[in-house]
């Protein structure tokens, strides 16, 4: 449950302790707030106006390929969160990282194309720009003020009717025969979700990420682009502390956060959990997991965190010194 090795203290606690937690985040509230009531019901409604916009794109999508409209209405279509949002860790101003999980007869080409074109007719979109090439290739823009960063999966096989997509990319076996742009882009929701069933308490997780994500933001080195941690791999660096002290409140981690990453031996990598590899998962034997001893690039990362879902990949993979 917490973690390997096990945690290194079940030390409940004190009031003191608590009360420092109190201040903590009365003191966040203050200057990194989260975001408001009314913030998060405009997210809600961007997202499902999003989710609407996106799934008229696939019921046109299949009447061009030969369905019925029957049939293509009911091909599933799924907006899901991932990153900060799906964490809970949102602030007035942040993006939501969002990710379509599409049906078989839905290519990456379309979703670049006639998904792009559909958006940026859309009254409430007033920035939309492609990035195709990307490591994890994405649709940046901006609905009803709000940013979003939307990625594409393409399921390999349909779903059974009823079957709701968010519960089934959590099954390893929906990677299978998936190709590899889409592997990357399911894997951040399969990420996101799983740090929340590792740390053994969200909330707790949640307050001290803030503290540690307020403090990154101000010295200037939350950035994945310019060669330092981003917004995952400040989260599993907590994910993982909290896990070394389950029962500790926020102040602590906090305090332990910067102990524990000061004395780190950075040739071994942070992970929340196992490594599993892809021989262990029937026909996934081609499918590219971290491994420092058997792939030359991955013993080049500098300062490896590994993230938790299959399969395994290196958060930092381009930290620089």
């Amino acid at each position: 449950r917490y973690g390997i090795p096990p945690p290194l203290t079940l030390q409940e606690p004190s009031e003191a302790d608590l009360a420092l937690s109190k201040k903590m985040k009365e003191e966040l509230e203050a200057e990194f707030p989260n975001e408001t009531q009314e913030g998060m019901e405009l997210r809600e409604a961007v997202l499902q106006e999003l989710e609407s916009v996106v799934a008229e794109w696939i019921t046109e999508t299949g009447v061009s390929a030969g369905m019925s409209e029957q049939e293509a209405k009911q091909s599933t279509v799924k907006i899901v969160t991932l990153g900060s949002y799906r964490l809970g860790v949102v602030h007035p101003g942040s993006d939501i990282d969002t990710l379509c999980i599409g049906p078989p007869h839905v290519s990456r080409e379309a979703f670049f194309t006639a998904l792009l074109e559909k958006l940026e007719q859309q009254e409430s979109v007033t920035e939309c720009v492609p990035i195709p090439d990307a490591f994890t290739p994405i649709i940046k823009l901006k609905m009803r003020g709000v940013s979003i960063d939307l990625l594409f999966a393409r399921l390999v096989r349909p779903l059974a009717d009823g079957k709701d997509p968010e519960e089934a990319v959590k099954d390893d076996d929906v990677l299978r025969d998936m190709d590899e742009k889409s592997v990357r882009c399911v894997n951040g929701f399969r990420v996101a979700d799983q740090i929340l069933q590792l740390v053994p308490s969200k909330e707790t997780f949640r307050q001290t990420l803030r503290f540690v994500k307020c403090w990154a933001r101000r010295r200037g080195i939350y950035s994945n682009v310019l060669g330092f941690f981003g917004g995952i791999t400040w989260a599993l660096l907590v994910a993982r502390v909290c896990q070394l002290y389950p029962h500790y409140a926020p102040s602590q981690l906090v305090n332990r956060f910067f102990r524990v990453y000061d004395q780190w031996n950075w040739s071994k990598p942070v992970m929340l959990c196992d490594i599993i590899e892809p021989q262990n998962v029937p026909g996934m034997s081609s499918v590219k997991v971290w491994n420092p001893k058997t792939n030359p690039a991955d013993k080049q990362h500098l300062m490896p965190v590994i993230t938790p879902a299959f399969p395994a990949m290196n958060s930092t993979h381009n930290v620089t010194e």
